[in-house]
């Protein structure tokens, strides 16, 4: 079992290179190391850390880091080659970066859903002839990127007035606003009844609009009428 100390004094003077050599080449590359520094790494008064040894490795010409460091002598690709053997390898692993044949291709980034937690809200809004929307009914439901990031709350869809853009049993994705622009998708509040409706403004008036305007007539809202916007329909 080589002790790694003194393995390191042992490399540095098979080189022919002093503390203050090894001192300088580690300041070229960026490094504050004084000589005191490898003094001490030889001594065994400070243990080099992880990335230093790889500086050094790469000052020494190491370039088979386990056969010369591993202690449990476990056989590496150039364990059995003697420097000049192992110089040979280095210079024709360079030559194969050279080609750009075999250049390593990056690791994928694979990115994991974000997940958060959000209300999906109980009895239905109508698309249809009308619901109630409870306003204190609702579970909280963990939810990933298939839901837009703007998104405040979830309803069910009841009905087919909005078919086909939406269905009925489908869960729509709600901002919550208090005001929409003409042709706008929304969450309405209408006489005590929950819709999602069309928002549009015609000759004066406010109406509710179906997608399946052939089966479903405007609602019409008056101006005594009870009128809310809950919110504006994301995804």
């Amino acid at each position: 079992m080589r002790n790694l100390n003194e393995y390191i004094q042992k490399l540095r003077t098979e080189r022919n290179m002093s503390q203050v050599e090894i001192s300088n080449a580690f300041k070229d590359k960026g490094y504050n190391v004084t000589n005191q520094m490898v003094y001490n790494w030889e001594s065994g008064r400070i243990r080099i850390s992880g990335e230093l040894l790889l500086i050094l490795c790469d000052i020494l010409e190491i370039s088979d880091i386990r056969a010369a460091f591993d202690r449990n002598n476990v056989p590496s690709l150039l364990s059995d080659l003697n420097e000049s053997g192992q110089k040979r390898v280095s210079e024709y692993a360079d030559i194969l970066r050279a080609s750009g044949l075999y250049k390593k291709e990056p690791a994928e980034i694979i990115l994991l859903p974000v997940k958060r937690a959000m209300k999906l809200f109980h009895l239905p809004v109508s698309a249809g002839n009308g619901a109630y929307l409870d306003s204190d009914a609702y579970d909280e439901i963990e939810v990933g990127n298939e839901v837009p990031e703007n998104a405040d709350f979830g309803v069910t869809i009841s009905g087919d007035s909005m078919e086909p853009q939406f269905v009925n049993g489908q869960t729509v994705w709600v901002h919550a606003q208090n005001e929409l622009d003409d042709g706008e998708i929304g969450i309405f509040y209408h006489n005590g009844e929950g819709f999602i409706k069309k928002l549009e403004h015609q000759d004066g008036k406010t109406l509710l609009i179906s997608l399946n305007h052939r089966k479903y007539h405007p609602r019409v809202i008056k101006e005594d009428d009870v009128f809310l916007v809950y919110g504006k329909v994301v995804g």
